[in-house]
């Protein structure tokens, strides 16, 4: 009878550890179901509040700023001539990490037919080592935006960037020709870079 008792206490036991288990496994599954449509709705969010490109004016801020590693500056006056693409990037863009290499294989293809400008913004002049990661230190002037809140004043009080990235396409003499608030691939810059008559 003594047996019989520790026999069912056991199953009962190891009944309730099993009931325990399960439950554990469904609470993890329900809030990883949670978790993902949150994340999926946030995307969605996201994608649908994200500005459309829109051309920007004739007139162009006459920026100067300070390189973004030692002393030297850049101005918008140094690039005419010639087209030129402001790449405005941050630390913490992850759109930044796949466009700005896709932007760095443009520019080397196309050669000096249009110049490129790197400009660290809303960042606190932190992107250098981003830069360096995504080789284009040395291979464009890189500039920090400076003004404003979190060193914004050219990416947001003159294009009126919500994030990063942004990019400035300007005419050969300085013109704001395109504005593009958010991301892109290299393959629609050349798109855009050609409609637009910068490129041939």
């Amino acid at each position: 009878m003594a047996r019989s008792t520790t026999d069912t206490k056991g199953r009962k036991r190891v009944e309730q550890q099993a009931r325990r288990k399960q439950a554990q496994k469904k609470k993890l599954i329900r809030n990883g179901v949670v978790i993902g449509l949150a994340a999926l709705a946030l995307l969605v969010l996201l994608v649908s509040t994200w500005p459309e490109p829109e051309a920007g004016s004739t007139e162009a801020e006459a920026w100067d700023l300070p390189a973004l590693v030692g002393d030297g500056r850049y101005t918008l006056s140094d690039f005419n001539g010639q087209p030129t693409v402001a790449v405005f990037f941050a630390s913490w863009c992850t759109v930044c990490e796949h466009e700005i290499p896709e932007f760095l294989a443009v520019s080397q293809e196309i050669g000096d037919r249009v110049n490129f400008v790197g400009i660290n913004s809303q960042d606190n002049g932190r992107g250098g080592g981003d830069a360096d990661k995504w080789g284009i230190t040395g291979e464009w002037p890189i500039a920090k935006d400076i003004g404003g809140r979190n060193q914004s004043g050219l990416s947001v009080e003159t294009f009126g960037a919500r994030g990063m990235p942004l990019t400035v396409i300007y005419t050969s003499d300085g013109a704001v020709a395109h504005i593009q608030r958010g991301g892109m691939s290299g393959q629609q810059l050349v798109a855009l870079l050609t409609d637009l008559g910068l490129l041939s």
